[in-house]
């Protein structure tokens, strides 16, 4: 069977596109299966409830004005910009909820349109009742006065008083019908409406001018009131044929319908999303025991990988210290001779102050006896005075002949060179140590003296030291490491010089680079590199000396002391005149909690 080996290309790139493909189809089902907006569907449902109840109390409020119980007619139109921004709200939430779906917005909409034509209609009817209804409210004011009017003139005429009773009461007669009329329009009420004024007009057939005047102006009134009546009632009826209510159930049940089927559709995607998703379960419940035994055989090999690097890191740690003892079994003899020196004069100090505790010793013996003397109960004078004597001679002699001033500068040279000896072997326990060094504030210039103190014996009598230091802040790094660096680079520079008349002449230059970064330069006026060598140098076991003079390791560990501590190492050398190392250090190093001495300074290999 052919093994699946993703380290194929085409396998690959079949497994990102099936990756892709899965993916793609997850997103599909989860689109599908995106749920309604409730919140704005539940928004539609209030309008349209709030439509319907606006539109039911506008037709109470046009049945109010038709029988005088509204006496306002700008209440009958006050409804208007509460149905267009409604209607507005309605059309923007349906365009908003159905973006996604044409086919239902398109129902929707229609049925939008439809109720918009419906309400312009009643809009239209509603503004002509308005004149209407205004027209017949004015008739019937006018009405009773047109009535009294005639009736006081017909009181003041020349008529037989049965005529002026019978036209008292058929104006009585007249009035209330035509104002119950005007209220609500009825058949019989208009046969006595007309009846009644045909009587009035017999009996003010033969009246005078002015009495048939008063009655023709009521009968106007009345037959305006009557015809406004009659027009009020077929406007109502208009009104009531307007399908608004009807209209907004449509687009009540249109979104609900809408809605449900909505939720059908999705259902039928959740059930295909939930059997897609449990195979992709499977799939990955496959992958994953594929990837549990990947993970058991990468832990294997990480474990392999680990106690190899830990082999490979004690091997580096051991070659870097070889480096170390290699650099310092150099330095043996003249490090010896070092400490020779001082010890030797600190032994004959030693010497001289042993001599000059005799003559002290017995001052102290005598000094000793006279006390005793002092304390006796029968003292014997003679001998305490002789006593006294041998005392102040004893003492006369030490402070004539400085004695104890001689014993204080011998001391003081003494401890002197004791200090010399100290320094050295701190120097030597520093740069040979093993442990953890902590990173601390360090001063380049301080690290070059001590690295010049360790090398002196390679110095002395052979090369001119010249300092030109600068003001530079103190950096923060391993000062072993890098004092290590300073002594790879001298003891390199001072095999570089040859034997000449002139002198060899080493240079140690500190500067600021910038603000950030100190700036150090170790220059000789030796032989140089050549050319051909200088990309090698700092190449691990590269080396151009003997066998037996060196191991190579010098600056390649140099090289890696530097770069972990953020900074660079720069060669500028011309073959017969001299090198230049520059070595450009950091004010901050990189942050650690402490620097490995030995890790810090791992072969680059």
């Amino acid at each position: 069977m052919k093994k699946f080996d993703l380290k194929i290309p085409s396998v690959r790139v079949l497994c990102a596109l099936s990756a892709v493909v899965l993916t793609g189809v997850l997103a599909l089902l989860v689109l599908k299966t995106r749920g309604i907006d409730l919140d704005a569907y539940n928004e539609i449902v209030a309008t349209l409830r709030r439509l319907k109840q606006v539109d039911a109390e506008w037709n109470v409020t046009v049945l109010h004005a038709k029988t005088g119980l509204v006496a306002d007619y700008d209440a009958v139109a006050s409804p208007l910009p509460l149905v267009t921004s409604l209607e507005e709200a309605l059309r923007g939430k349906t365009g908003e909820l159905w973006k996604d779906r044409a086919d239902s917005r398109d129902r929707l909409v229609a049925l939008l349109d439809a109720y918009k034509a419906a309400m312009d209609r009643k809009v239209a009817a509603i503004e002509r009742f308005k004149s209407q209804n205004a027209i017949l409210r004015n008739s019937s004011r006018f009405l009773p006065m047109a009535a009294t009017d005639l009736a006081e003139a017909t009181r003041a005429s020349g008529l037989d008083p049965v005529g002026k009773l019978q036209m008292e009461q058929m104006l009585g007669q007249l009035l209330a019908d035509t104002m119950a009329y005007s209220l609500a329009a009825d058949e019989a009420l208009r046969a006595r409406v007309d009846g009644s004024t045909h009587a009035i007009g017999r009996l003010t057939a033969n009246a005078p001018p002015d009495i048939q005047q008063r009655a023709q102006s009521l009968f106007a009134h009345v037959d305006t009131v009557v015809r406004q009546q009659d027009r009020g009632s077929k406007l109502l009826a208009e009104l009531a044929a307007v399908p608004t209510a009807k209209a907004i159930d449509a687009l009540s049940d249109a979104n609900a319908a809408e809605h449900d089927r909505l939720l059908i559709v999705q259902q039928a995607w959740r059930e295909a999303l939930v059997a897609y998703c449990a195979g992709l379960l499977v799939l990955l419940a496959f992958a994953a025991w594929r990837l549990v035994g990947s993970w058991r055989l990468l832990a294997r090999t990480n474990s392999a990988l680990a106690q190899t690097n830990r082999h490979l890191k004690e091997s580096q740690m051991h070659l870097v210290q070889a480096e170390k003892m290699s650099a310092l079994g150099q330095m043996v003899a003249g490090i010896a001779h070092e400490i020779n020196t001082p010890l030797a004069y600190v032994k004959g100090t030693f010497g001289v102050l042993g001599e000059q505790l005799s003559p002290m010793q017995r001052l102290a013996a005598i000094s000793y006896q006279f006390t005793r003397g002092m304390r006796e109960p029968r003292r014997d004078t003679a001998a305490l005075n002789e006593q006294l004597r041998h005392v102040e001679t004893s003492a006369k002699a030490l402070v004539e002949h400085r004695v104890l001033d001689e014993v204080a500068t011998l001391l003081e040279d003494g401890i002197h060179g004791i200090d010399q000896i100290a320094e050295i072997v701190q120097n030597l326990k520093n740069f040979s140590r093993l442990d953890r060094a902590k990173i601390s504030e360090f001063s380049v210039q301080a690290g070059l003296d001590s690295t010049l103190l360790l090398a002196r014996h390679l110095l002395k009598g052979k090369v001119e030291v010249r300092k030109e230091y600068g003001a530079v802040r103190a950096i923060h790094g391993s000062p072993s490491q890098i004092n290590q660096v300073f002594l790879n680079i001298v003891t390199n520079a001072v095999q570089a010089m040859p034997q000449r008349a002139e002198p060899n002449v080493l240079t140690l230059r500190t500067a600021m680079d910038d603000a950030g970064t100190v700036r150090v330069e170790i220059q000789d006026n030796g032989s140089g590199i050549p050319k051909d060598v200088m990309s090698k140098i700092f190449d691990p076991f590269f080396t151009t000396k003997p066998i037996g003079q060196g191991t190579g390791m010098g600056l390649s560990i140099s090289y890696k002391i530097i770069q972990e501590h953020g900074g660079r190492i720069l060669v500028d050398s011309e073959p017969g005149i001299g090198t230049v190392f520059t070595i450009l250090l950091p004010v901050k190093a990189p942050e650690r909690a402490a620097v490995d001495a030995d890790d810090a300074a791992l072969v680059a290999a």
